[in-house]
């Protein structure tokens, strides 16, 4: 009875030493970003309230941190990514900017980098042919196609570590964002 008590201490022992070890590795992470951002994997995440277009609130991405619209890969990232919007973002907007879009030829949906959607998580009925950027929906998670002029909150995506270190930040960031 008493090795068995011994091996449970030990174990409970070894998992707080993990448990530390983790916390710090996700502090370290966390330093790499700029200040009030989320880091996931080797990417940071900037929440913006204000309202922009989809090129605008893309370039103010890359703008001030050198990066772009959020770009999702499988659907893990999608609802890590859609519980964060639900914290950060204003919930009496439900929608937000992510970086797909088809307006460079329609029909063919690709993220801001270039590279095809290999993951897609349409809403039903999505995309609509007569709108070619993608927005998120805080409430579900799920995708719809926009007109790319209408303005709505946005994610920015940039490498963990890697933004421009004299980004210039205004308020509000991009001229035409505006609620």
């Amino acid at each position: 009875m008493k090795a068995i008590r011994t091996t449970h201490h030990f174990m409970l022992r070894m998992l707080r030493v993990l448990c530390v070890i983790a916390i710090c590795s996700i502090g370290l992470v966390a330093s790499n970003c700029l200040p009030g951002d989320t880091p996931f994997e080797s990417y940071c995440f900037s929440f913006n309230r204000v309202h922009g277009t989809f090129n605008d609130s893309n370039d103010h991405c890359y703008k001030t941190v050198g990066g772009s619209l959020v770009k999702l890969v499988n659907m893990i990232e999608n609802n890590w990514i859609q519980k964060l919007a639900v914290d950060n973002l204003d919930a009496d907007y439900d929608l937000f900017w992510i970086g797909a879009s088809d307006a460079a030829q329609i029909k063919d949906w690709r993220w801001r980098d270039g590279s095809k959607l290999n993951f897609t998580n349409w809403n039903i009925g999505q995309p609509l042919e007569d709108r070619h950027c993608g927005a998120m929906a805080l409430s579900s998670g799920k995708w719809f196609s926009e007109l790319c002029t209408n303005k709505h909150q946005f994610l920015c995506q940039y490498p963990n570590g890697d933004y421009p270190t004299q980004s210039t930040f205004t308020c509000p960031p991009c001229p035409s964002c505006s609620k």
